[in-house]
């Protein structure tokens, strides 16, 4: 569905990255029309002017890693976004599990976000035994205290010898939160039978049991024994972290175009990224370094450990900006003679409108709103009958200037953001069909 959509209303599809679907292949095109904030970049123009003044004066690199380590905190290497697995944080561990090997030791890292699977990644990296041994030493409700509490009771001679014993017992010996008001089922009228002590205490205990923590491992990485030295600061803004850190890890696999890479490079940092449809547009940044595998990954890593990063160029700065931005999304709009001549021989065109014919014919009139309650509308379905209601309570003339769409073009091409559009292609650039229409 979606496809056909695109097919009969989009004359151009601008995908981020190819990590999308095809939706309509001879219309589509790949390219980055995201920009970032020009703190960004104005972090990026203050560290190439501080390493190139610096060089000029001392004409030695040294100079330049001594100034900038002087801003900075002991641990060089950070990641920033959401916390979840699927952001690449388990990839993260088998490349630091790798480097441990080859080196000798974990590297540091700070890991800023927060998310809903912040505490059990806190775990994978910090190993659970510690943290197990805290919660025994300090839990007098813990499951071993409530058995071994209940087998006193269990091993009493004098247990059960009147009606009544086992609730008052256990009531004694363990403290039922929450429980008491629904335990009055234990007591009985006749002296407790052995059966009925057991089922009685069992059930106490599950009665008991049910208000602990049952905090099981969500992955093999929390039984380490080595913890990996990383810190969870939080949430925090990525502008924040501009003279703090030189290396940016971002293992993740899962984006479309990831943001905060492009932060990280515009701001004239390292960004170790993996080979992948999602990073091709930074591949072009000297800055950028790429691995496809783990041995690439430990390279990238001691080699940004050991420089510095490459000062950017007034040009290359100017790709991170949105007027960049802007000027990638005006020139993959654009629809040349040799696309237009390539779609008219496959006759895709004849196919796109029939789709739009289709679409149209079957969502109107009552059929339409029958059909949109059937494909799961809901509250909206009844479009038509909306339209008609509104139309009928507005004055004459209404719905003549509401079904007529040549005029609605006509007005909007007189509007200021269509004069702002047109003086945008004051350089002959070739509008897309769609716009030359009416501008």
């Amino acid at each position: 569905m979606s496809s056909a959509m695109v097919r009969a209303y989009c004359h151009k599809v601008i995908k981020l990255s190819d990590t999308l679907q095809t939706f309509a292949l001879e219309k589509e095109a790949i390219s980055n029309v995201h920009g970032v904030r020009a703190e960004f970049t104005r972090e990026g123009a203050r560290r190439a002017a501080t390493a190139i003044a610096v060089s000029n004066r001392t004409n030695s690199m040294n100079a330049t890693v001594v100034e900038a380590n002087n801003n900075r905190n002991n641990t060089d290497i950070y990641f920033i976004g959401k916390i979840l697995w699927a952001k690449g944080l388990d990839k993260l561990l088998e490349l630091e599990d790798f480097y441990r090997k080859i080196v000798g030791e974990y590297f540091p890292i700070d890991i800023f976000g927060s998310g809903p699977e912040k505490k059990e990644i806190m775990r994978a990296f910090h190993g659970r035994k510690l943290h197990f041994k805290e919660k025994a030493d300090g839990n007098e409700n813990s499951l071993s205290t409530i058995i071994s509490a209940a087998m006193e009771v269990l091993n009493d001679p004098e247990f059960g010898s009147e009606s009544g014993d086992l609730f008052e017992e256990l009531t004694d010996e363990i403290e039922l939160n929450g429980v008491k008001d629904d335990a009055h089922f234990f007591h009985k009228e006749e002296p407790l039978t052995a059966k009925d002590k057991l089922g009685s205490l069992l059930r106490v205990l599950s009665l008991r049991t049910e208000s602990l923590e049952i905090d099981l491992p969500k992955s093999l990485h929390e039984w380490r024994k080595q913890p990996v030295p990383s810190r969870f600061p939080g949430r925090v803004d990525h502008a924040l972290l501009k003279d703090q850190f030189k290396i940016f890890v971002n293992p993740s696999v899962t984006e479309v175009l990831c943001t905060t890479t492009a932060e990280a490079l515009a701001m004239g940092k390292f960004a170790i990224i993996p080979d992948h449809p999602s990073n091709r547009f930074f591949m072009k940044f000297p800055n950028c370094l790429v691995y496809q595998n783990k041995w690439e990954f430990v390279a990238n890593l001691r080699w940004a450990q050991s420089h510095e990063p490459e000062p950017l160029t007034p040009e290359l700065l100017h790709e991170f900006t949105w007027e960049a931005a802007t000027e990638r999304f005006i020139n993959a709009a654009a629809i040349t003679n040799e696309e237009a001549k390539e779609r008219a021989r496959l006759g895709k065109t004849k196919l796109d409108e029939r789709i739009a014919w289709f679409h149209n014919e079957l969502g109107k009139g009552v059929k339409g709103d029958r059909l949109r309650k059937v494909l799961g509308g809901g509250p909206i379905s009844d479009q038509v009958k909306y339209v008609k209601s509104k139309i009928e309570g507005q004055e004459p003339g209404f719905d003549e200037c509401e079904d007529d769409i040549d005029n609605i073009f006509r007005n909007l091409g007189y509007s200021s953001i269509t004069q702002s559009i047109r003086s945008s292609f004051e350089k002959g650039i070739l509008l897309p069909n769609s716009l030359a229409a009416w501008i």
